[in-house]
């Protein structure tokens, strides 16, 4: 009886452990592997940062002659080059002013004209002792005061020239022109206030890329330019490149 019990348990057990065994898995395919060599180069450290663009000069028109506008010269937006006529203040009571400097310019020197030629006599009568010390002074005062008088006239004219080549306003750099904020017909004068504005010009090439950077990166290129790692801004031109809202990769080049 012993034995057949034995029997049975062996029995069992091989039954047991037969039933739990399951059918291996087919061999899987080797997955391909992409295999790339190392290299190792040097890898330049940049930074980002949100800035705004500013023009490098930017100047208001201003009249520096007061009168009325009788045209202007240009469109709102437009792309100006230094000396382009702008705007054109009414000329002629400039021009007139500008024609009576000159004839009184004509005026002074035909009499210092005269005053020489009478201090030229003076000079050979008083040789000959026919007139007195007086009269010979006298002569040459009246030179002198014709010649101050003509040098007098000649500045009134340059003068007055100015004013009639600034009835042409022009633009004193190359860049932008902005809206005509004073349009035909109206009166300027020369001031230093708002309303004296014509209009402005701001250049456009080259122009600045204003940057915040945070302080972790302020004290990062300190430490650098301390510790001789990176060249001063002061005696290199360091590259940096600029991208717009609506534009990728960095296209515009320019230095710190």
């Amino acid at each position: 009886m012993k034995n057949f019990l034995v029997g049975l348990g062996i029995l069992s057990i091989l039954l047991t452990a037969d039933g739990c065994k399951k059918k291996s898995a087919p061999p899987q395919t080797p997955l391909p592997v992409n295999v790339v060599t190392a290299v190792e180069k040097e890898v330049n450290e940049w930074d980002e940062f949100t800035g705004r663009l500013e023009a490098v000069e930017s100047v208001e028109i201003r009249p520096r002659v007061s009168g009325y506008i009788t045209e202007i010269h240009f469109e709102a937006g437009a792309i100006i080059k230094k000396g382009d006529l702008l705007y054109v203040i009414d000329p002629r009571p400039y021009q007139a002013d500008f024609d009576r400097a000159a004839a009184e310019v004509e005026r002074m020197q035909a009499q210092e004209k005269l005053a020489q030629i009478e201090l030229d006599r003076a000079k050979e009568l008083r040789a000959k002792n026919t007139i007195s010390a007086s009269e010979f002074d006298q002569k040459a005062a009246t030179y002198q005061g014709a010649s101050a008088a003509t040098a007098s006239a000649v500045a009134a004219k340059n003068a007055a020239a100015l004013n009639l080549e600034f009835t042409q306003v022009k633009s004193p750099i190359d860049g932008r022109v902005s809206d005509a904020r004073i349009t035909l017909g109206n009166l300027v004068q020369p001031g230093a206030g708002p309303e004296s504005v014509l209009t402005t010009v701001v250049s456009v090439d080259p122009i600045y890329a204003k940057v915040d950077a945070d302080e972790n990166a302020v004290l990062k290129y300190v430490k650098l330019s301390g510790e001789g790692k990176r060249v001063s801004a002061r005696t290199a031109k360091i590259p940096a490149w600029v991208e717009l809202g609506n534009e990728a990769d960095f296209p515009h080049e320019g230095y710190v």
